[in-house]
């Protein structure tokens, strides 16, 4: 069986060797979340393990799916083994007829896994006060904008898991506008992607009738409602996936609509680089400078503890553990996944633990070449690295940023923490 945080080690190119996995595989196993659905990269994946079908005979793949059905299209005629939740009964049953699916054999009328299993913990927290919770610090924010009429486009650096954004997003927004409809958008994210497949994909996920397959098609759809005196909370994420022509087209649309109801649609982007990129890139002629601009905020102590320990139920932390978190980490969100992964399985000492991973390499990849690797080495003797911009002329200084090893203290670029910048120096032995 190959898990790549099992196989993989550091310098590994791992899409190469991720590929290969597959190739020598009898099969292999799609999670299909909405997140994933949002995702290039497990596009990719897909087409890979759906080409691969095609090409041999020993050779199969399943979708598996937890909970909400993402939209993606080979689930209207491919067989998923569905987990839609952690109920001993319908888990176990779920997990025989994955155990058949292994072994291309039908699971009979009754499957049932009757050994031993070590079941997830069931979600106990409502989602009224995950809501409460999470408007500590983000969803204020959000909030604010909202309640002044802004479309607000919202920019995340790399590894940040902007899933627990949008769900606290989703909750709050749902429950603060009971008589809108909320609408969770996420385009195609193949550049291969025609208009009509592109703009037929929005309107499935708005609920509209069949059959639209034009960027104004769509755009009407939702002006007809508009115009009956519905009202609509959009959240678009991954809008820089997909062709450039299409983008552009549906940015088009939103600007109509948003000039033309700017009180009963309310509209947040969300994304990261290439999103910031649409919009400095293009300056003036960019739909997103009508957007106000907000940064995802490092992780506070506070979303901590509402949103990232929400996936650890069982693991008590005092505050003065959570600062120690907060501080070697630097905020930076995977290592904190890391930090709190280590924890949870009683490693004492989790500080060598991630020190000692393949996880410190790896956010040095895309920095490894000769010409960076000079620059770099010079920055990594600074603390501080300049002004902070939110769209920096220093190409170096940029990628940094977005990669999440810089960020902004008091209008300064600095380090994002000690344990990254002394990481950078003996990997590129500055």
């Amino acid at each position: 069986m190959f898990l790549d945080a099992w196989e993989l080690t550091a310098g590994d190119n791992f899409t190469r060797k991720i590929f290969s996995a597959m190739k020598h595989s009898r099969c292999a196993l799609l999670i299909a979340t909405p997140e994933a659905a949002e995702s290039g990269w497990v596009q990719e994946e897909y087409e890979y393990m759906f080409n691969l079908a095609k090409q041999r005979e020993d050779f199969h793949w399943i979708p598996i799916v937890l909970g909400e059905f993402p939209d993606f299209p080979f689930l209207s005629n491919i067989q998923a083994v569905d987990f839609e939740d952690s109920s001993e009964e319908k888990y176990r049953t779920a997990f025989q007829k994955l155990l058949c699916g292994l072994d291309k054999q039908a699971p009979g009328a009754k499957p049932y896994f009757s050994g031993d299993l070590a079941l997830p913990e069931m979600d106990t927290a409502s989602p009224e006060q995950t809501s409460i919770n999470a408007q500590h610090t983000f969803i204020k924010d959000v909030w604010d904008r909202l309640d002044a009429s802004m479309p607000l486009m919202i920019l995340a650096q790399a590894d940040t898991n902007t899933q627990h954004y949008i769900q606290a997003l989703k909750q709050s927004l749902q429950q603060g506008y009971p008589n809108a409809t909320f609408l969770h958008l996420f385009p195609p994210a193949s550049v291969r992607v025609d208009s009509a497949a592109y703009f037929g994909r929005l309107a499935k996920q708005c609920g509209l009738d069949e059959g639209v397959s034009e960027s104004w098609e769509w755009a009407d759809a939702l002006r007809e409602k508009l115009d009956q005196g519905e009202e609509f909370v959009l959240l678009i994420t991954g809008f820089e996936n997909g062709a450039e022509d299409t983008r552009g087209e549906l940015a088009g649309e939103l600007r109509g609509l948003l000039s033309n109801y700017p009180y009963s649609l309310k509209l947040i982007v969300m994304g990261s680089e290439q999103l910031a990129a649409a919009k400095y890139k293009l300056g003036k002629h960019s739909f997103f400078n009508d957007l106000d601009e907000m940064r995802l905020p490092d992780v506070s102590l506070q979303d901590l503890k509402d949103i990232y320990l929400k996936r650890y139920a069982d693991l008590s932390l005092d505050d003065d553990t959570l600062e120690s978190l907060l501080t070697f980490t630097g905020k930076h969100p995977r290592l904190l996944e890391s930090a709190l992964q280590c924890l949870k399985r009683g490693d004492p000492d989790w500080q060598a633990n991630i020190k000692n991973s393949a996880l410190p390499s790896q956010l040095f990849t895309r920095f490894r070449n000769e010409t960076d690797a000079q620059l770099l080495c010079d920055l990594l003797q600074k603390q501080i690295l300049g002004r902070y911009d939110a769209w920096p002329q220093d190409t170096l200084i940029r990628r940094l940023y977005w990669q999440n090893l810089i960020t902004d203290c008091d209008g300064k670029f600095v380090w994002r923490c000690g344990f990254v910048q002394q990481t950078g120096l003996e990997l590129l032995q500055c």
